[in-house]
């Protein structure tokens, strides 16, 4: 299956099955025949009682042989299209997993986890800062669906710039790193102050060797102790974290996030520690997730 294909295929799937929800009305159709035909079995036996249909007939027998060809299982539940449209969906997902490309893996098991296509059923308002500008909503469904969106060439930092962009997303030069992380904080402590937590951004004297996590809260927040957080951005493609990411989508949060408490171990006696990782396909560390 050539690249071009995997990436139509992976973007005509649901968004809660790694795709963008551009949904093809050729790929639906086999489904919504199908489940058509066995829904309305009993009304036409009813308002025709002499036809006494029974499925297989006609063109459904012919749908029913073509569904066997494409997938080894049928649903259950045979008048509702969504339980079709949910296997053809599972199995199409599988095929794309089929791969020994762990970028592609790591890409894919993250795309499957629910958050990490929020930025697609956002509101695009700009006053909220929602609206996605044409460069940033190229860039992101080129990440989740795998697509090319670069020339290759030498990067500032000596090393080649992937026809993917994944080198860009953990360049030690790359101008957006900063802006993010401040971006993630700001966030953060404007959602404190929604509840009513007032809170300050790095704080200083909580260590005495001068770390500095990125906030505090002013006020209690769990069983009397303030809350201090910290964050970062971890990128799931990163060279140590690609081949047990393809395993399990989140680990490169989950090790950043042990490492952020490791950091801060000795603030956790007199504060609420709450590390917050979240990798750059959108994935949320297992504690950060709730938070």
């Amino acid at each position: 299956m050539c690249l071009l294909v995997k990436n139509w295929s992976q973007a005509s799937l649901p968004i809660n099955h790694a795709g963008l929800g551009l949904r093809s009305a050729a790929y639906l159709s086999l489904p919504c025949f199908l489940s058509s035909s066995h829904a309305c079995k009993g009304l036409a036996n009813r308002l025709l009682p002499s036809l006494n249909l029974e499925i297989p007939y006609g063109d459904v027998n012919d749908a029913i042989d073509d569904w066997s060809e494409r997938h080894d299982l049928s649903p259950l539940q045979k008048g509702m299209q969504a339980v079709w449209d949910d296997l053809a969906c599972r199995d199409a997902l599988k095929s794309l997993l089929n791969s020994n490309n762990p970028w592609s893996h790591c890409r894919l098991l993250a795309a499957q986890e629910s958050h990490t296509a929020a930025w697609s059923e956002a509101f695009p308002i700009a006053s909220v800062g929602n609206l996605l500008s044409p460069d940033e909503l190229r860039i992101a469904i080129a990440l989740r669906t795998g697509a090319k969106i670069f020339e290759r060439k030498k990067c500032r930092c000596d090393k080649m710039v992937d026809e993917l962009g994944i080198h860009g997303l953990s360049c030690t030069k790359n101008a957006g790193l900063f802006p993010r992380h401040l971006a993630i904080n700001s966030i953060l402590k404007r959602s404190l102050t929604r509840i009513r937590l007032p809170s300050t951004l790095e704080p200083v004297g909580l260590t005495n060797d001068g770390r500095r996590p990125d906030g505090l809260t002013l006020g209690p927040r769990y069983r009397g102790l303030s809350l201090v957080w910290d964050a970062t951005v971890v990128d799931t493609f990163a060279q140590g974290h690609y081949k047990d990411s393809a395993r399990q989508a989140g680990f490169a949060a989950k090790k950043a996030e042990a490492a952020k408490c490791q950091k801060y171990h000795d603030l956790q006696s007199n504060y609420r520690f709450q590390p917050v990782a979240i990798e750059t396909t959108g994935v949320y560390g297992k504690s950060t997730a709730p938070f």
